[in-house]
């Protein structure tokens, strides 16, 4: 059976490959070197957010095995595997010395990069089928879905960010971003499998503990150009509205780029960007 080095190696050796971690439009890498997190599908922490976030559409990981393999799954028979595919140097920089809208470099990653991190989800799908073992990357599922919520305005029925804080790898900051030590820079993704994995130990306890917003930080509403930012958190409807129509249009007159509008620029130019701000301050301050 693969242990967690064996799935590590694969994920890693994979994204090392410039064919399979592209921007396409521009000649370099989408992503640095990944970081990868287990968890076990009997984790409580599973069925509080399927509670959390909506019981009738979200799904458990036992739940999404059972829709492609037509039976049921002991969760703690079932691991997940998630990953952290950091924002290069490049595309940092491009994007942190903008104040209107992110660099062509974070769009191509959003678009680009986003399609390597789909082929990645389910190359690892491939990888455990062809070994035996069962599995389901969500991402890549045609059941994934998105759906309408009063309490969060737009949710899915698998997340990646919550599956990741599940699994080890970061806590959430004031605009909904994972904050990893890599920083808040990075896209997510996961794959479901019907075998044993050691899970990953949470570093932290408290859902958005590398956050320093609780300490008077306001970085991040600083540099959001949409005003979708404040102490109370992240207004969906009024960031979605400012990708629509202002970052497409400029994104059009800037680059010659028409497509997928996205933003980031929360997450470049902040405290968090490049790590977990409270232990690069610990570590300053020792």
């Amino acid at each position: 059976m693969p242990t967690n080095a064996d799935v590590e190696r694969f994920i890693k050796e994979r994204m090392s490959d410039k064919m399979y971690n592209t921007m396409l439009r521009i000649d370099d890498y989408a992503f640095d070197e990944p970081i990868i997190g287990f968890s076990s599908a009997s984790d409580p922490l599973y069925p509080f957010y399927k509670k959390h976030i909506d019981e009738n559409f979200y799904r458990l990981p036992e739940e999404w095995l059972q829709n492609v393999y037509g039976r049921p799954f002991d969760p703690s028979e079932v691991s997940i595997i998630s990953w952290c595919l950091p924002q290069t140097q490049r595309t940092r920089d491009a994007t942190r010395e903008n104040q209107d809208i992110p660099s062509l470099e974070w769009i191509m990653v959003r678009v680009h990069g986003e399609e390597c991190n789909r082929a990645l989800a389910k190359a690892v799908e491939t990888w455990f089928r062809e070994q035996g073992i069962e599995a389901v990357a969500p991402m890549t599922s045609v059941e994934f879905s998105w759906g309408d919520s009063e309490k969060f305005t737009l949710i899915s029925n698998w997340s990646e960010r919550h599956t990741a804080y599940i699994s080890g790898l970061g806590t959430f900051g004031l605009d909904d971003a994972l904050i990893s030590k890599r920083g808040k820079a990075a896209r997510y993704g996961s794959c479901i499998v019907h075998t044993k994995l050691e899970p990953s130990k949470r570093e932290y306890s408290v859902y958005n503990e590398y956050c320093i917003a609780r300490d008077g930080c306001k970085a991040c509403i600083k540099r959001c150009p949409a005003g979708a930012l404040s102490e109370k958190g992240h207004d969906k409807v009024k960031c979605r509205a400012y990708t629509r129509d202002v970052v497409k249009k400029l994104a059009l007159e800037r680059y010659g780029y028409q497509g997928f509008a996205v933003c980031g620029l929360c997450q470049t130019g902040v405290p968090c960007e490049f790590g977990i701000p409270c232990k690069i301050k610990k570590e300053n301050d020792e």
